[in-house]
């Protein structure tokens, strides 16, 4: 199992290398490195500096929604904690491919603070489901606000997009019926097993059905917090559609920090969505080497041929790699902070320990 697992995670980073470096060679086919260095330079920092808060935002908006479904399970957690567990999200959704570590470091997070893993599995099955959600939401707004820049996308960007457009549908509609028709949800699920043990022997079908059975044991939880507080789940969403705006507003800072007009934020935060839906479904970390080749054909038309290379490195900055630093300096203060008062609270409890043992000696005899 592990042999299996150095090798998955040496041909992920194996086509993300190829996929950067193709990059790479792409936009050093266009224009020098001085050229590049020019265009970067030409940007308006003061605009630029508008993605700050963005991203903040964009943290705090899966925050709130976290701190939403613990306060109605009843395990709530300061607003502040639920903030250290958006960027512990992030951050590892962002170094796993397909975003697969953000959410199991999440419930660890939140179990170090004595929220159940349970309370914690179901709160992110509940943040995925507003994410997804309003995911294709913004899709469907997408290929209506895009116009004609959707047909400009190209083959190989636009067959990316229905396939990411089709796998989102899929999961959303899933995930649904998994929470509100549990009934015909799991004999689906158990004829989908039994298909694959026929084809497959080697099956573990009955450890997959008891799988099967824990999932869908925390989507009737969910269901049942659902129905208690139906309010919730339409938060969760708007929280989470407001959360990708802040992403998808993101080419438009750099847009404007270019000076660039003519197009306007509805435009491009619609052609930053199917973009998005093109690579998000993709098996590499943060989406790395195809988000930025996907950019670059996609953004042609709104950039142009001397600045689409530095504005997809300038918004990769600021929607990714710079959060991505942010996040990792949370993590290493959360679990400095944690770790500093760990050792406090072992110093407290055996100074008693230390003066008894002091005073034993003390004693005449």
């Amino acid at each position: 199992m592990r042999v299996k697992s150095q090798w998955k995670n040496i041909l992920c980073t194996g086509a993300v290398c190829a996929l950067l470096a193709w990059t790479v060679y792409t936009i050093f086919q266009q224009q020098t490195p001085g050229q590049l260095a020019a265009a970067l330079l030409s940007a308006d920092w003061r605009v630029l500096l508008l993605g700050l808060p963005l991203m903040a935002l964009f943290i705090c908006c899966e925050a709130k929604a976290t701190h939403s479904i613990l306060r109605a399970l009843g395990g709530a957690q300061p607003f502040r904690r639920c903030a250290y567990y958006s960027c512990v999200g992030f951050f590892f959704s962002t170094i796993t491919p397909s975003a697969t570590g953000g959410q199991p470091a999440q419930v660890v997070a939140m179990g170090k603070d004595g929220t159940p893993a349970a309370t914690g599995a179901l709160d992110m099955l509940l943040v995925t489901i507003g994410y997804n959600t309003a995911a294709m939401g913004w899709g469907i707004f997408a290929l209506t606000a895009a116009g004609g820049l959707t047909e400009r996308l190209g083959g190989q960007v636009g067959l990316l997009l229905g396939f990411g457009l089709a796998v989102f549908a899929v999961l959303d509609i899933a995930m649904f019926l998994f929470l509100f028709l549990p009934g015909p949800a799991k004999k689906l699920l158990y004829g989908g097993i039994a298909l694959g043990a026929r084809v497959w022997p080697a099956l573990d079908k009955a450890g997959l059905e008891a799988r099967a059975d824990e999932h869908l044991a925390e989507y009737r939880r969910g269901a049942q917090l659902i129905r208690r507080s139906p309010e919730l789940l339409v938060k969760v969403v708007g929280l989470s559609a407001l959360q990708l705006a802040c992403s998808y507003a993101m080419p438009y800072v750099v847009y404007r920090a270019f000076g660039l007009s003519g197009f306007s934020l509805w435009e491009v935060m619609a052609l930053q969505a199917l973009c998005a839906i093109a690579v998000g479904y993709l098996p590499l970390p943060g989406s790395a080497g195809a988000a930025e080749n996907v950019f670059l054909r996609g953004f042609l038309l709104v950039y142009g041929q001397g600045l689409v290379a530095p504005a997809m490195i300038l918004s990769r900055t600021l929607n990714c790699y710079l959060v991505l630093i942010a996040t990792a300096v949370v993590l290493a203060v959360g679990r400095g902070l944690r770790r500093k008062g760990a050792e406090v609270r072992e110093g407290g409890r055996a100074a008693p320990a230390r003066r008894a043992g002091q005073a034993k000696k003390a004693a005449p005899l």
